[in-house]
């Protein structure tokens, strides 16, 4: 358990000091439409295909907003949405599961392309047949 705080006390350090900026950048998917860029539809729309909040997430820079797909016992889907419109997102061990692993970044990944294309066609309302969500 130490070590798990530890690894945590300085995964924050690290974040205010700026030293994950380099990591988010590598995780950016796409930039949503401004009159996306809001948390209530951001999880109306991702309730709908199986995501839900991230309680567990570290807060970046402009971020407005966190979840996480669970995939299986072990892996997930996280998401983070920025105010500029910017969404990042990975694969990764759950950190419920596998804590210091999770920490430690083991099996983290980014997004597959199909993974992006099924992600940015929620968001953007292209299915719900070409409509956009409509739920307030």
């Amino acid at each position: 358990m130490w070590r798990y705080k530890l690894i945590k006390a300085t995964r924050r350090v690290r974040i205010l000091l700026g030293g994950f900026k380099e990591m988010e950048e590598q995780h950016k998917l796409f930039q949503l439409e401004q009159r996306f860029a809001d948390p209530k539809f951001i999880s109306y729309t991702l309730l709908d295909h199986g995501y839900f909040y991230n309680t567990m997430s570290t807060t970046f820079n402009r971020q407005i907003y966190t979840v996480r797909k669970l995939e299986d016992s072990d892996y997930q889907i996280h998401l983070r949405f920025y105010s500029n419109g910017w969404v990042s997102g990975h694969f990764e061990l759950r950190p419920d599961s596998h804590p210091l692993e999770h920490l430690d970044g083991i099996h983290l990944r980014p997004l597959y392309q199909s993974e992006r294309g099924e992600l940015k066609s929620i968001l953007l309302g292209e299915t719900n047949w070409g409509r956009p969500h409509t739920r307030k």
